[in-house]
């Protein structure tokens, strides 16, 4: 079963998204979309899908979204990606931010 979630930058200790949140941007897109394809690259049998917002909706991406299977491979490959970032996995689907420690 695949399952959604986000990439982004949060620094309060938040548990879960209020209504009106609007998040801060990742960086520079040539800076996010480089991390994005180095981190496929690396591994082409990860069931993972990284979409990076688009341009109309903002210069400077917010959020990566993610869709696949968190195996062990693809959690490693999201937590690179937020290390890299400074940013933080929000799996949409519990509605909490994963403990990317714990992996």
């Amino acid at each position: 079963m695949s399952s959604i979630g986000l990439i982004l930058i949060e620094k309060r200790e938040l548990q879960e998204l209020p209504q009106d949140w609007v998040p801060m941007p990742l960086g520079a897109r040539s800076l996010v979309q480089n991390l994005v394809e180095q981190a496929l690259s690396q591994n082409e049998n990860l069931a993972l899908d990284l979409i990076i917002e688009s341009e109309e909706e903002s210069a400077d991406p917010r959020t990566i979204s993610v869709s696949g299977v968190w195996g062990v491979e693809e959690m490693l490959v999201i937590k690179w990606i937020c290390c890299e970032l400074d940013a933080r996995f929000y799996d949409a689907e519990s509605g909490e931010f994963v403990d990317l420690n714990d992996i």
